[in-house]
């Protein structure tokens, strides 16, 4: 899996900065070469995120404030040439560092391959090269978790016929009559549920207490050697001190700050927003969040309210086959609601968060993207369990007994279907995960790739109007073009 990279990029010893010392920093002669790409694109955006374009007392400074007001479509650094390499054969050290890019990681042949992580840093910045270098490692360890899950499901297909439960239930015939699940409906057999029985075995046998014991495992081991990958990429890279001796103030805080005061650190007068005022704001926005979490709450609610009608809905029909699948259907669909409202309030508060983020005026890009995280993380996680959490540990709990049934808003509590909860759980799980997934997907490489085709006919559409627009020569010209 190991590949030969050209042009790798040389190692040196770094340190922080300083225009006093320039002289004494290596290459500091050549000021076309000194910094790289990636740090000249920092730079650049520093500046224009500081720049003021209006009042400064508006608040109007920086790109980001232009790219939020539509005066901007977008602002992004262009790549350094081509990445596509011509068809006859080339040295592979004159190529660019997009070509090699390109060459030896962006091709879907590559897949396997162990990323040249070193290329990444040196042309999108140690920040984007953490990422991948998480993304390459974090999947290299799910090979282990999906082989052994694998394992677990097939065994338990194969004792399958073991499962006494499942057998006494199919054998039973007619000869033991359950209580109705809704108002309206009827006494069953529970012979009915055989197939669910047997189904419902796949997830709940021997097998997966110990796939969640390995699963538990994993995660710990996981998160452990990723910090020593972690802690190896940053000493090699040079960012071990990053955050203490070279991460400025961010260029929005600085534009924001009222006063300025002596960084303890370097010395260096740097612009300063109160601790006491910035806890008052962070203290509202934990405010904000609560309540964007009962609405979540709220949210889950309406859904366990909508399985109840459609269930009694379809009880209901005249149809045998709706009534007798009553409950997939209320399950399937209410799951594929919840889903809708869980992508639609991930992007109503991840619009929020930042907004609220940037009005707590953190100091560096750090603390601002540590905080960010922070509130997405605590939203999303509430926002996708709630409603699988609610179906593992709660569903069934509130029923009552037979004539003393508990109600909800004049609507019997909903009860577990006939095979039990687990498998409207799995259900629920694969529609959100994959459906998320699925979504994800076409958002990332679908939508892109019909936009880019879009704009490529419509500029091909341009090109032909100016043609046919241009006047011909011999004798097309009139009079008074010539």
């Amino acid at each position: 899996m190991s590949q030969s990279v050209p042009k790798k990029p040389v190692d040196y010893y770094t340190c922080a900065f300083r225009k006093s010392k320039m002289a004494k920093f290596l290459g500091c002669e050549d000021h076309d070469t000194y910094f790289t790409n990636t740090q000249r694109h920092r730079i650049v955006h520093e500046i224009l995120a500081r720049t003021a374009y209006g009042k400064r007392k508006r608040a109007e400074i920086g790109i980001d404030r232009l790219l939020n007001e539509g005066a901007y479509s977008a602002a992004f650094p262009l790549h350094e040439g081509p990445f596509k390499i011509s068809t006859f054969e080339v040295d592979p050290e004159q190529l660019n560092s997009r070509q090699v890019i390109f060459q030896y990681w962006g091709r879907w042949s590559k897949w396997y391959k162990y990323q040249p992580l070193d290329h990444i840093r040196e042309y999108f910045g140690e920040k984007i090269a953490i990422y991948f270098a998480w993304l390459g490692f974090y999947t290299a360890w799910l090979l282990p978790a999906a082989v052994m899950g694998t394992f677990v499901f097939i065994s338990g297909i194969i004792s399958m016929g073991t499962n006494t439960p499942a057998e006494e239930i199919c054998s039973s015939g007619g000869s033991y009559h359950m209580c109705p699940l809704c108002e309206a409906c009827s006494t069953w057999n529970i012979s009915d549920i055989c197939s669910m029985a047997k189904l419902g075995y796949l997830f709940d046998h021997p097998g997966t207490v110990f796939f969640s014991v390995f699963m538990s495992l994993w995660a710990v081991t996981f998160l452990e050697y990723w910090k020593r990958k972690n802690a190896t990429l940053a000493h090699h890279w040079d960012c071990m001190d990053f955050q203490e001796e070279e991460e400025r103030p961010r260029p929005e805080f600085a534009a924001m700050a009222p006063t300025m005061e002596q960084n303890p650190v370097t010395g260096v007068k740097e612009p300063y927003f109160p601790e006491k005022a910035r806890l008052s704001r962070m203290l509202t926005g934990s405010m904000v969040i609560v309540v964007m979490l009962c609405v979540v709450m709220i949210f889950l609610v309406t859904v366990i309210m909508y399985r109840g009608i459609v269930s009694m809905m379809m009880y209901h029909t005249e149809s045998i086959v709706l009534r007798t699948q009553a409950g997939n259907i209320a399950n399937i669909s209410s799951s594929m609601v919840n889903l809708a409202l869980i992508l639609l309030m991930g992007q109503v508060y991840t619009a929020l968060a930042e907004q609220l983020t940037k009005w707590e005026m953190h100091r560096t890009q750090t603390q601002y993207e540590d905080a960010f995280t922070f509130k997405v993380f605590v939203f999303q996680f509430v926002n996708f369990y709630s409603s699988p959490f609610y179906v593992a540990f709660f569903k069934g709990r509130f029923v009552g007994y037979p004539g003393h049934y508990g109600k909800l808003f004049g609507m019997r509590n909903e009860d577990c279907g006939p095979g039990g909860c687990l498998i409207e759980l799995a259900e629920q799980l694969f529609i959100i995960m994959v459906g998320k997934q699925i979504i994800n997907n076409i958002q990332e490489f679908v939508v892109p790739k019909v936009k880019a085709w879009l704009q490529k006919r419509q500029i091909r559409a341009v090109r032909g109007s100016r043609i046919s627009q241009e006047p011909k020569l011999g004798g097309g010209l009139r009079a008074d073009r010539v």
